[in-house]
């Protein structure tokens, strides 16, 4: 793989030297600073780079307007978007512009971006020197459907692996916006899973399934992590043909909002979805979990169903 080259967008020189000295610390990479979106849509304009480091705060056009010049330009270029808002409007409208990752500029932010950094060129090369098709074959295709259990598998995992906790989980259009306090940390941080990289990070996490041992979390609302919850509570959200869901975790209950299918006196409507899950529904959830792994056949069967009876539902509602 050839040396990558980062494009920093950044007015603030104290913080663009931090940020290139993070990077060079751990990745052998050309930076490219540049003050302006105006000066990065001039330069994405002539040149070719691998990820694109881009400050919502900008003088002169914003950071979203920047990306949109941008992705006109170079539409699969990676941005990682960065900001001083507190608000979390802006990672919601950065996410639905389809930014690879926000990252709010909290204490150690930096090496948030640097890891990110690293995982978007390792993906960049794998996709470069490995042909997709000869390793699809090796995963179940029922793993690769977008399922909510696939879905909330692949986040739980990242949950686990990263040592977060106090988690909160919005879908929104595109994908889900997860909030989260990392091991170590005391302030949160946002973390963005857009559908389109569902592929990868399922493969990511069927080849390393047997890699290190996972964080654990250590509330007794999720006793063996959070990716056996998630998987078997995006089980029963396929099973009621959930839709917008949400996730929060609270002190001795998570509470999961959406909206489903529900039976109305004498026709199938769409109505909320309002759950409180404690200690002992939690358990209860895995331990149905657990006992429908040993029938594997019969949860494909209904995932299947689920998935058939949902577009039926669709082409019903649209006519």
């Amino acid at each position: 793989m050839s040396q990558p080259t980062i494009l920093l967008v950044e007015d603030d020189l104290a913080v663009a030297r931090r940020m290139a000295s993070a990077i060079t610390a751990h990745l052998l990479a050309t930076i490219i600073h540049v003050p302006s979106g105006e000066a990065a849509v001039l330069w994405v304009g002539a040149h070719d780079c691998d990820v694109c480091l881009l400050d919502y705060d900008l003088p002169g056009i914003d950071g979203l307007e920047t990306l949109a010049r941008i992705q006109q330009r170079q539409p699969d270029l990676p941005v990682i978007m960065l900001s001083d808002a507190a608000s979390e409007n802006v990672a919601v409208a950065a996410f639905r512009a389809r930014v690879a990752d926000y990252v709010p500029k909290q204490a150690g932010f930096e090496r948030v971006v640097v890891q990110r950094i690293q995982q978007l060129v390792s993906t960049t090369s794998k996709l470069n020197d490995v042909d997709l098709a000869s390793i699809g074959p090796t995963i179940p295709a029922v793993l690769l459907q977008p399922t909510y259990q696939n879905r909330l598998r692949v986040i739980g995992r990242q949950l686990d692996l990263y040592g977060y906790r106090a988690v909160t989980i919005l879908e929104v259009a595109g994908g889900f916006l997860v909030r989260g306090t990392p091991s170590g940390s005391r302030a949160p941080e946002a973390l963005e899973f857009p559908d389109q990289n569902f592929p990868q990070l399922m493969r990511g996490a069927f080849s390393g399934r047997t890699e290190g041992e996972r964080m654990r979390s250590t509330s007794p609302l999720f006793p063996t992590g959070y990716e056996d919850f998630l998987r078997a509570l995006g089980y029963r959200l396929d099973t009621h043909l959930a839709e917008a869901i949400s996730v929060t975790e609270l002190e001795g209950f998570v509470a999961v909002g959406g909206v489903a299918m529900v039976e109305a006196s004498s026709q199938t409507t769409i109505g909320p979805l309002q759950w409180l899950m404690r200690v002992d529904d939690n358990a209860y959830l895995l331990d149905e979990a657990f006992r429908r792994r040993a029938t594997p056949d019969e949860s494909k069967k209904a995932s299947l169903f689920n998935r058939a009876f949902r577009q039926d539902s669709n082409v019903v509602g649209a006519a």
